[in-house]
């Protein structure tokens, strides 16, 4: 299996270098953990044996990136709560049944909760102080990131 880095690229998360602000780094580190979360449910496996690893890594980033409104609302008081929606997934899967899109649906909360309670315990505060640079994509980039 690959590791969501090796697929999920950091460019696809920013046009311009002013784009590389912390909440585009958030987005980034959600799409990586719905990919691994993806990968490991055992829910998924007959919707995983009908795509390859960089098609999931592809709807891990679309999904993310989809979920980037949400987080912008909720930071301007439009919402209370991060929405998860399965319109996101309908969208770019239109022929899949419900049944199968809240399916996904679960695995993308369950990525979302593990991501935030990491973000608990980190420093760097990307959803929190999420208009702030981000030095992370270059470092991640120059292969300098640890």
């Amino acid at each position: 299996m690959m590791m969501a880095t090796d697929l999920i690229k950091t460019n696809w998360f920013y046009v311009f270098s002013c784009d590389k602000v912390k909440l585009n780094w958030f987005i980034y580190e959600y799409a990586c953990d719905l990919y691994d979360a993806i990968m490991r449910s055992t829910k998924l496996e007959k919707w995983k044996e009908r795509k390859t690893d960089i098609q999931i890594a592809e709807f891990s980033a679309y999904f993310a990136k989809r979920m980037k409104q949400s987080v912008l609302d909720v930071h301007a008081d439009i919402e209370d709560h991060i929405v998860f929606n399965e319109d996101y997934i309908a969208d770019l899967y239109h022929t899949q049944s419900h049944r199968q899109n809240m399916a996904l649906l679960a695995v993308t909360k369950e990525a979302w909760h593990n991501l935030i309670a990491s973000c608990k315990v980190c420093p760097s505060q990307c959803f929190n102080d999420y208009r702030s640079p981000s030095e992370f994509f270059d470092r991640m980039e120059s292969g300098n990131f640890y």
